[in-house]
C-alpha cells in the first residue's frame, strides 16, 4: 500500500499556516491596559495545561501537545492534533463605575507526531495568538483660557495584535534527558489612534494621530526536561511513577518592524474628515525588542492516575523597546500550581475515566500604571472528557481571574473565562507492512 503520510502532512501544515491568519484577525482583548507595550500577552498552551494553573514546564504527555516546552516532543507517542477557543466575560471596575465586556477568540491550533518513538524524536507545529491590542479610552481635557466652561476630550483607540506560528523539534539525548527547540515566527499589526476633540464653541480644529506598526521576525525557545520513572510493588500491586524537571529559555531578540505615522487636523467640531495633513510618514524601518524570558517547573505523577505540577517564570520586560522607545513596563515574575486526577482510568464507568484538573496562579505582571504595579490572581478548574476508548479528549476549563486595582484611579478587571479544546490522538502516518 502506498504511504500517503507525506502528502497529508503537507496539507495539515498549510492548514495550520492558514489558520494563523484567522488568529491574527481576532478581537482578543478590550482591556485599557493593552495600550502598553505589545498589548495583552496571550497564553499559548492548550486547555488542559491552562486548567492546571498554566503549569507546563514539567508536563510530558505522549497524547497531547505541550508547545511551551519543546523538550516534551520527545515523549510524543501518537499523532496529536489539537484546537481550542476561549470565551471571556469581564467586568471593568473603576473608582466611580463599572462596565461589562465580553469577547471570544480561537486560542490555538497544534499538531505533533513522532519521528521515532524508539529514539524519542518528535516534531510539532501550530499557531497561537501572541498578544492582543483592543482599547477605547476617553479622558477629559481642560481648555486653556476656558470661556465656555466646556471640557474637551482625548480619545485613545487601539486594535490589532501579534500572532505566532511555530515549528519545533524535540529529542531524547539520554534515557533521562530530553531537549528541544521552537522556532516562532511572530507577525502582526497594531494600530493606535489618538484624537483631541475640542467643542465647536471654541472654533478650534481637532487633531487626529494614527500610528501603525507591523512587526515580524523569529523568536527562539530552547527547552530541556530531566525525567525518570520508577515502580513500587506492594502486595502484587504495581504502581508506576514519573518525575520531571523542565526549563525553557527564550533569548532577547530584535524583531523587524515598519511604522507608518499620520498627523492631521480635523474640521471644527468633527471627528472625521480632513482639514490639513500636518505630518505623514510611511513604512519607517525599525526594531521591536522582545525581552529574554525564562521558565522552570516540575511534575510528579502516578502514570495515568494523577499529576501535581508547579511552574515559575520571569521576563525582563524593562528591556523592551519599540523603535528605540521604552514603555511603562517592569520585569514580570510569576508562579503557578496545578493538579489533575483520573479516579480509575481502567474502569468501564465514564465518570471514573474522566480527568479532573485544578490550578492557581499569581503574577506580578509587566504593567506599571501611575507608579502602581498591575498584578494577576487566577484560579482554574477543568475536565478532560475521554472519547471512546482512544486517548483523544474534549477538554473543558473555567477560570476566575482578577487583574489590577481600583486604587490611584486605576481599573480592576475581573474575568470569568471558559476554555474549550479538543485533542485527537491516534497512530496516523504509519506505513502499513501488509495490504
Amino acid at each position: 500500500m502506498q504511504n500517503s503520510a507525506p502528502r497529508l502532512l503537507v496539507v495539515v501544515f498549510f492548514w495550520v499556516w492558514s489558520a494563523s491568519s484567522c488568529l491574527f484577525a481576532q478581537n482578543i482583548t478590550k482591556s485599557p491596559y493593552s495600550i502598553i507595550g505589545v498589548g495583552d500577552l496571550i497564553y499559548g498552551g492548550n486547555a488542559s495545561t491552562y486548567s492546571m494553573g498554566q503549569t507546563n514546564q514539567g508536563i510530558r504527555n505522549p497524547f497531547s501537545v505541550n508547545m511551551l516546552n519543546p523538550a516534551s516532543y520527545s515523549s510524543t507517542f501518537t499523532t496529536n492534533i489539537e484546537a481550542g477557543s476561549t470565551l471571556s466575560f469581564g467586568t471593568f471596575k473603576g473608582a466611580a463605575n463599572s462596565n461589562n465586556v465580553n469577547n471570544a477568540w480561537i486560542a490555538y491550533f497544534n499538531f505533533a507526531l513522532p519521528i521515532s518513538v524508539k529514539r524519542g524524536m518528535g516534531i510539532s507545529f501550530g499557531a497561537t495568538p501572541f498578544s492582543g491590542v483592543g482599547y477605547n479610552i476617553l479622558s477629559q481635557v481642560k481648555i486653556p483660557q476656558d470661556t465656555f466652561s466646556i471640557d474637551g476630550y482625548n480619545s485613545f483607540v487601539g486594535r490589532g495584535g501579534i500572532s505566532r506560528f511555530y515549528l519545533g523539534y524535540g529529542m531524547r539525548l539520554h534515557r533521562n534527558v530530553s531537549v528541544g527547540v521552537n522556532a516562532n515566527y511572530l507577525f502582526g499589526q497594531t494600530t493606535n489612534t489618538t484624537q483631541l476633540l475640542i467643542p465647536a464653541a471654541y472654533n478650534m480644529f481637532n487633531t487626529n494621530e494614527d500610528k501603525t506598526i507591523y512587526t515580524h521576525g523569529w523568536l527562539m525557545d530552547y527547552g530541556i526536561q530531566i525525567h525518570d520513572t520508577f515502580s513500587v510493588v506492594k502486595n502484587n500491586d504495581r504502581k508506576d511513577y514519573e518525575w520531571v524537571l523542565g526549563a525553557t529559555l527564550t533569548p532577547q531578540t530584535n524583531l523587524n518592524a515598519e511604522q507608518s505615522y499620520l498627523l492631521r487636523s480635523l474640521p471644527v467640531g468633527t471627528t472625521s474628515g480632513i482639514k490639513d495633513t500636518v505630518y505623514s510618514e510611511s513604512d519607517k524601518p525599525g526594531t521591536v525588542t522582545a525581552p529574554m524570558s525564562y521558565k522552570a517547573g516540575f511534575s510528579f505523577s502516578r502514570k495515568e492516575y494523577w499529576t501535581i505540577a508547579g511552574d515559575f517564570k520571569a521576563t525582563n520586560w524593562s528591556n523592551y523597546r519599540s523603535f528605540g522607545g521604552a514603555d511603562s513596563l517592569r520585569n514580570s515574575i510569576g508562579g503557578s500550581l496545578g493538579a489533575s486526577i483520573i479516579p480509575n482510568p481502567k474502569s468501564k464507568n465514564y465518570l471514573a475515566r474522566t480527568e479532573f484538573r485544578f490550578g492557581a496562579r499569581y503574577e506580578k505582571s509587566n504593567l506599571v500604571v501611575m507608579a502602581t504595579g498591575v498584578d494577576v490572581l487566577s484560579f482554574t478548574a477543568g475536565v478532560g472528557l475521554p472519547l471512546t476508548k482512544s486517548k483523544s479528549k474534549v477538554n473543558l476549563g473555567v477560570e476566575w481571574q482578577q487583574r489590577g486595582t481600583t486604587a490611584h484611579g486605576l481599573v480592576q478587571e475581573n474575568y470569568f473565562r471558559v476554555y474549550i479544546g479538543i485533542s485527537f490522538a491516534d497512530k496516523w502516518f504509519y506505513r502499513y507492512r501488509y495490504d
